[in-house]
């Protein structure tokens, strides 16, 4: 040991202690840091509780217009127009999109309010899912923002709370036949002169 100038014995500090508290301290620092953040994160639900293989129908309703996609086997149709091929990439854009949409925030639960966000009985977009049972899945009326393009406004049939969603899906549900609808080979050569 040595001896300081006082008289008194110091006895000299091991490294590794030094960078010991300096590591504690650090994940102190981090775990604070990481709960601040939880608090600026939005919490996000599921909306279908279906996947894409249970799904036998569904059923999309636009003001008077209807449309209803069928699954035969491992065919889609669209009921009244069986002959007719369905546009496989939107079959995939639903699916994809559609089903793992999640909805954040409640919006509002002011059934005066649904016109403002588009989810009423005559602006919205009705989509019922239906599961190989027959039974239906989900019930949902999907709004347009106009302000932001990135979500849609979503409410459950029956329900009053309207939420925002973590992607715009407004516009993968169209009940327009020829939406859904491969176009017939005289539509094709209309559609190039």
């Amino acid at each position: 040991m040595k001896r300081s100038p006082a008289g008194s014995t110091r006895e000299k500090t091991p490294p590794w202690r030094n960078i010991g508290i300096v590591l504690a301290v650090l994940v102190v620092i981090y775990l604070y840091t990481k709960l601040q953040e939880t608090r600026y994160t939005t919490p996000t639900d599921v909306v279908f509780d279906i996947q894409a293989d249970d799904v036998s129908r569904f059923v999309i309703k636009e003001g008077d217009q209807r449309i209803e996609l069928v699954r035969w086997d491992t065919l889609w149709g669209v009921t009244g127009y069986e002959e007719r091929d369905v546009r496989r990439w939107r079959l995939d854009s639903f699916f994809n999109m559609v089903l793992d949409v999640e909805r954040e925030s409640m919006i509002s639960d002011n059934p005066e309010k649904w016109a403002t966000y588009g989810v009423d009985d005559s602006t919205g977009r009705n989509l019922q899912v239906y599961d190989p049972g027959g039974d239906l899945a989900a019930d949902v009326v999907v709004g347009s923002s106009s302000t932001n393009w990135q979500s849609s406004y979503l409410r459950e049939a029956g329900r009053d709370a309207v939420y925002l969603t973590t992607k715009s899906i407004y516009h993968l549900l169209s009940a327009d036949t020829t939406f859904w609808l491969e176009p017939l080979p005289e539509e094709e050569t209309e559609e190039k002169e």
